[in-house]
């Protein structure tokens, strides 16, 4: 079964996570995509498109590079890669991560096996230096994900989808610069888009104490919004739209102590039950 790798690079990413994501993708796979499509968001860093240069050379033809002038925000890049994906499938990834040895397979396999529009995984955290950490759990069954869709079911670099049901959704929306996929989840279920988990780790996932100096008061209020918004137009429970405030009241809360506190909420997550 054909399937495309969709990842969007700015200049503020890492070279060498980028290269690491870069081997997961391709070197260490056990099923390897049909194409990667990287949408280069702006200019970039010259450490960075040497990193590309690399890839490039090895990849060829497989590694499709989609150059933007100027950055257009990641929800935009991924509408844009997404149009050059030649496969129905397609593979979320981010330039930080990286995919377990047998993520492509599994994915692959639990499509054929199951009618489901998109699948995604459990992950590990990885530090700056790949240490692991905690599992992160989400509900599998879609009657579960979609009663969870408050607290975002879904871990997004995780995600394998149907590119037609992406684009019968109209895509990411584009007017939001953060957490595209949590607002993308709410609509798909609308549109009665089948949601899927497979219960083990696919995915490390980059997770530190700076991962929480890009989550400000400005982006946590529009993240509740979203799914205030959300939860409103699936006409759930009154309770998860304000459950989705929560993050909110944490943003204000210093640096470190956010991360201690995300450890301590993580054992009352509703989607890790």
């Amino acid at each position: 079964m054909n399937f495309s790798v969709l990842m969007s690079i700015y200049h503020k990413e890492k070279p060498e996570y980028f290269d690491r994501a870069m081997q997961s993708i391709w070197d260490e796979q056990t099923i390897k995509p049909n194409e990667i499509v990287l949408v280069q968001d702006g200019k970039l860093t010259d450490d960075l498109y040497k990193v590309i240069e690399e890839w490039k050379i090895i990849l060829d033809d497989i590694l499709k590079i989609v150059p933007l002038e100027q950055n257009v925000g990641l929800g935009n890049a991924l509408n844009i890669g997404l149009k050059e994906c030649s496969s129905d499938l397609v593979a979320r990834m981010d330039t930080d991560d990286i995919c377990m040895p047998d993520r492509f397979e599994k994915q692959i396999r639990f499509f054929e096996d199951n009618d489901v529009d998109i699948v995604g995984s459990y992950c590990i955290e990885v530090d700056e230096d790949e240490n692991r950490g905690s599992l992160r759990k989400m509900p599998l069954t879609h009657q579960d994900i979609y009663n969870n869709l408050f607290a975002c079911p879904l871990i997004h670099p995780t995600v394998m989808f149907k590119k037609s049901i992406i684009e019968k959704v109209d895509g990411y929306d584009k007017a939001l610069t953060r957490r595209q996929d949590y607002d993308l989840w709410f609509r798909c279920a609308k549109a009665g888009v089948k949601f899927a988990n497979i219960d083990e780790p696919l995915l490390l996932y980059r997770f530190t104490n700076d991962t929480h100096k890009k989550q400000n008061l400005n982006l946590m209020l529009s993240q509740a919004k979203i799914g205030f918004m959300g939860v409103r137009l699936l006409n759930q429970p009154y309770w998860k739209s304000v459950a989705c405030y929560v993050p909110v009241v944490r943003s204000l809360l210093p640096n470190k102590i956010q991360h201690l506190v995300y450890k301590i909420l993580k054992r009352f997550d509703p989607r890790q039950k």
